[in-house]
């Protein structure tokens, strides 16, 4: 189904406000240092700024087309990691915000306060790698609807999703990224409410019959009162996952340590975690609501992440279409720029660690944010031949997320150990092997993958810092 020119101007609109809101945001100067002012907007983040700008990094593509995948092919079980990103930010904000606000420019430059620079810079470039991979396949997801709706190839529009989002981040740093998120996360939920009405409307069941068809399946169930280990394999899963995504992820991190106070960053991260949970059930919903349409109309072959795409571009009305395909453009390009900024500020404070004049911060941003967009456009390529997105894009941080907070926990926390390449190499082999252990060999639930990666690392790491002891005289 061809679109509308309707649909055309309904997604030029959403990008001209884009660009207006990028433009804006580049006017005024927020702090007392222009490399604050370009990574961490001056400190000058509101509470709903930084809320809104969580939201909507963490809610990309994956969310609006690969979660109502999960429901089709499963249930709502994906929501317990939610339940257990709730309790993972209360130690965010209690334990770990506190140890990092304000000591640095990003949370890797913190971690190598007392230890090497090459530390410091082996750590960065772990986490920008894994960065890389995550996002890239995100990237992919997002570009799923946006193909459908002009008629293109994947590859094309991964490529005019990067090419806007390297322009308007360019244009406002930190600031722009996160103004820009807010108006993001309330078209990509908007999106996801008009999805509920929709679907009903173009079938010949009411919303409640349909989701009551899908629960006699069982694809509305979450939690199996008979067998609880799977929910609570869930939770924990979810907990230890979000400490390390939310945690020490900078791509996060600078939303709440760019936030003018540390406990408007702690209400900002503990409160996201409710909000995340019913973003979750609405979009899991959507899942529930398509697979019951489907039992009753014929649809062609095609996977699972292409389903939402499939019914949005043939039954969504003139200019809700837009709407929803700004929706998808929105989700991904606010996990984009999020991070792009984060990993540019990862390259100026850690990688690089450069000491530059004011004058050549901006032609540096420049240079940064055009490479960081190239891999990420690559790694998208590289995913589009690869289905379930969802899982696939989890399962990549999940190889390393435990490795990096066990990291943090043993230089910043509990200071067993100050940061060295050596130190870094080690737990960035003894976490993955055993997680590639249970891949292969135990085969456990994926959720286990952070605890295994954050156990073998943190034994690593006090094991190193003992013989290190013992070896200096």
């Amino acid at each position: 189904m061809t679109a509308n020119i309707t649909d055309y101007l309904v997604l030029l609109f959403y990008l001209s406000i884009i660009f207006t809101i990028a433009f804006y945001s580049r006017k005024k100067k927020y702090g007392n240092s222009d490399v604050n002012d370009q990574y961490l907007a001056g400190k000058s983040l509101t509470f709903t700024e930084s809320i809104c700008s969580i939201i909507a990094t963490e809610v990309s593509a994956l969310t609006f087309l690969g979660i109502p995948s999960f429901t089709l092919g499963k249930d709502y079980s994906f929501v317990q990691i939610y339940f257990g990103a709730i309790i993972g930010r209360v130690f965010i904000a209690k334990l770990m915000l506190p140890l990092i606000y304000d000591k640095g420019l990003t949370i890797y430059s913190v971690m190598g306060q007392g230890g090497s620079h090459n530390g410091q810079r082996a750590i960065a470039s772990f986490y920008a790698l894994n960065k890389f991979l995550a996002v890239g396949v995100r990237l992919f997801s997002g570009s799923i609807l946006v193909a459908e709706f002009f008629n293109i190839g994947i590859y094309m529009a991964v490529f005019l999703i990067c090419c806007l989002t390297f322009v308007y981040t360019l244009i406002g740093g930190l600031k722009a990224v996160v103004r820009t998120d807010m108006l993001q996360m309330a078209l990509f939920i908007s999106g996801g409410i008009i999805a509920h009405y929709l679907i009903p409307l173009n079938s010949e069941y009411t919303w409640s019959e349909l989701i009551s068809q899908a629960s006699i399946a069982g694809k509305t169930s979450f939690i199996d009162f008979q067998n609880l280990t799977p929910f609570i394999i869930g939770v924990l899963g979810g907990i230890l996952f979000d400490m390390s995504t939310h945690g020490v992820d900078q791509d996060f991190v600078q939303r709440l340590t760019a936030n003018h106070s540390l406990k408007r960053a702690q209400q900002a991260i503990f409160l996201s975690g409710f909000l995340s949970v019913a973003v979750g059930f609405l979009f899991l919903s959507i899942g529930a609501l398509l697979w019951a349409f489907y039992q009753h109309t014929p649809m062609p072959q095609m996977p699972n992440d292409k389903v939402f795409a499939y019914f949005i571009t043939q039954y969504f009305p003139v200019g809700i279409k837009g709407l929803m395909v700004a929706g998808v453009l929105a989700a991904t390009m606010s996990t984009l720029d999020s991070t792009i900024n984060a990993l540019s500020s990862t390259f100026h404070a850690d990688i690089f660690q450069r000491k530059v004049a004011s004058e050549k911060l901006k032609t540096i941003f420049r240079n940064d944010t055009l490479l960081i967009t190239f891999i990420l456009m690559i790694v998208a390529f590289i995913a589009s031949k690869s289905d379930g997105v969802l899982l696939l894009g989890l399962k990549i941080t999940s190889w390393t997320a435990g490795s990096l907070l066990a990291i943090f926990f043993a230089t910043v926390v509990l200071r067993i150990s100050k940061i060295s390449t050596q130190l870094v190499l080690g737990a960035y082999i003894t976490g993955p092997a055993l997680v590639a252990l249970n891949t292969f060999v135990l085969k456990w639930d994926w959720n286990f993958n952070v605890y295994l990666g954050f156990g073998a690392s943190l034994i690593f790491c006090y094991l190193y810092s003992k013989l290190a002891q013992q070896v200096t005289p």
